[in-house]
């Protein structure tokens, strides 16, 4: 390593510890190999949601959990949100890999399997899925998926006349893979319990209620939550506000029945 990587390694690790400060209390950013993460505890929890954040496989931030930490720590949660590799440096596969690794290490470090709920939004949602429910042991108790067309890419680009939207399409240009790379045809049973979540974005109610049924018919325990009267961005960013009631009741109905 270089000395201009070094600096940029030392200044990388002083911001965090500045930043982790001044997010927050109890807020601890730890590494788990290919990236950090941060951890928000709560007293007496009894588990754990791991978030694994969205942005077209290429952009956004393991710091950018709006209400997230505190609507755990109200369910009784430690919230631990994750950042990953990405595009164009990291292909989706070694991102999947990067997740289930981040994955693997909040069950050693932070509560077990039998404890623990994955989350994910759009991209995320997608490596949640993938990392999660696709023959990975060991298994979490429960995966929430929001909102992730690319759980079922090959019914997605139905959508769209064959093709895909652009920033899925930068993330899956070989149409060779998008079978192989879709939750949806991956599936491992047996499965954790899962809530899907669909906005009204174009497609995404044919793609996630056609993950749905297939992971019906491999025997998970699913549910499938229609947020059409949400956009994609806020059916994330509202969650624990208050501001969607039925969408907070839902998901934290799914979390009492699974943890």
């Amino acid at each position: 390593m270089n000395r201009r990587n070094l600096i940029i390694g030392a200044l990388a690790s002083f911001f965090d510890s500045i930043l982790s400060v001044f997010a927050g209390p109890r807020v601890e950013v730890r590494s788990y190999g290919p990236a950090k993460l941060d951890i928000y505890r709560t007293d007496g929890a009894r588990g754990a949601l791991i978030y694994v954040h969205g942005g077209a496989w290429r952009f956004g931030s393991r710091r950018k959990v709006d209400a997230k930490p505190e609507w755990a720590a109200a369910q009784g949660l430690h919230f631990i949100s994750i950042d990953y590799p990405m595009l164009p440096e990291t292909p989706v596969p070694d991102q999947i890999s990067a997740v289930r690794q981040a994955i693997d290490w909040c069950f050693e470090n932070i509560a077990p399997p039998e404890n623990t709920i994955v989350m994910g939004h759009s991209a995320g949602a997608h490596l949640a899925a993938m990392a999660t429910l696709t023959g990975w042991d060991p298994r979490p108790a429960g995966v929430i998926l929001n909102d992730s067309g690319a759980l079922d890419l090959l019914t997605l680009s139905r959508a769209y006349n064959g093709t895909l939207p652009k920033p899925v399409r930068q993330a899956f240009p070989d149409e060779d893979t998008w079978e192989r790379l879709s939750p949806a045809y991956r599936l491992a049973a047996p499965l954790p319990a899962i809530l899907a979540i669909h906005s009204r974005a174009r497609g995404h109610a044919k793609a996630i209620g056609n993950f749905v049924a297939l992971a019906r018919a491999e025997g998970a325990p699913i549910a499938h939550f229609d947020g059409s009267a949400y956009r994609h961005s806020p059916i994330n960013r509202q969650i624990g506000t208050g501001k969607f009631p039925k969408l907070d009741s839902a998901l934290t109905g799914f979390i009492r029945r699974v943890v």
